[in-house]
């Protein structure tokens, strides 16, 4: 997938275009990942990672997530560098497997910190004692937790 300026001509009218040089906007971009932009690869991206929607089948009906989530800050993960608006993986962990089952193209609104990767990538392997700890408090609301990446 190639961004050009061809497809940026296609792009220029759409609300949240940046001001700026094309030879700039594609230097910033790491199609189809990343582009600085309005992503024209979306659309692709899914098809080839995601699942398709199939609306007679799906059965995707999950109440929200409404409990506080407090998760410490001293974790080796966490402390391996610094950005002041990072938040705990594990915290975000909580959201990722009470929204999504493994596999599910997971949506990063935390703006940078990298920690949205870290928690999608952990609940493929979390540690024992924050996996034993999640599965008591679903148990307990008589849900289970489908762990995988």
């Amino acid at each position: 997938m190639k961004l050009d300026k061809e497809t940026l001509d296609k792009l220029r009218n759409i609300e949240g275009f940046p001001i700026g040089k094309d030879e700039d906007i594609i230097k910033l971009s790491d199609p189809p990942y990343y582009t600085a932009c309005p992503n024209p690869f979306i659309n692709e991206f899914i098809e080839k990672y995601g699942k398709p929607y199939d609306e007679e089948n799906d059965d995707y009906n999950v109440e929200p997530y409404a409990a506080d989530v407090s998760e410490g800050k001293n974790d080796p993960i966490y402390n391996a560098h610094s950005y002041h608006t990072k938040v705990p993986h594990k915290a975000i962990m909580r959201y990722i497997l009470h929204y999504t089952k493994p596999g599910d193209i997971v949506f990063d609104g935390f703006c940078g910190t990298g920690m949205t990767g870290v928690a999608a990538g952990m609940c493929g392997r979390p540690d024992k004692e924050f996996k034993l700890k999640l599965e008591n408090e679903a148990k307990k609301e008589g849900k289970k937790i489908e762990w995988g990446a």
